[in-house]
């Protein structure tokens, strides 16, 4: 296989660590620390629906704003971010992230979160390519 021929499947995180929209902001915020996570998708409990995303980005900047004593994530979060299914091909992804601008990009098929795409997983993936060449 080709790198062209990359899908989101071959690049995706599947250990995805998330949170749900009533978490406190200064709990995520912790966990996102000790894990070294730039950002967290938000799931709906009821549905299991990826309803958000928030980054240690969005954090950093409300607390210029306002104090993050007591806000949930629901009151920070991207809603409804831009997705791609496990079948989006490298080209399309990265199209994606350029264009928006974004470093994470979850990954949903059927309603439910499968995966992230981050900037480390698609160069882990070229590298073990390019290295068993």
């Amino acid at each position: 296989m080709s790198i062209q021929e990359f899908k989101a499947r071959d690049l995706m995180k599947t250990d995805v660590i998330s949170v749900h929209p009533d978490e406190k902001v200064a709990a995520v915020d912790l966990l996102m620390v000790r894990r070294s996570l730039g950002g967290i998708p938000i799931i709906e409990q009821e549905t299991n629906k990826l309803v958000g995303i928030v980054t240690q980005r969005d954090i950093m900047l409300s607390r210029f704003r306002t104090s993050i004593a007591g806000m949930t994530v629901e009151n920070l979060m991207t809603k409804n971010p831009i997705t791609v299914s496990s079948d989006a091909s490298i080209k399309e992804l990265l199209g994606i992230m350029l264009s928006h601008r974004i470093e994470r990009l979850p990954v949903v098929d059927n309603s439910k979160l499968v995966g992230m795409i981050e900037p480390e997983s698609i160069l882990n993936a070229i590298y073990k390519k390019l290295s068993s060449k």
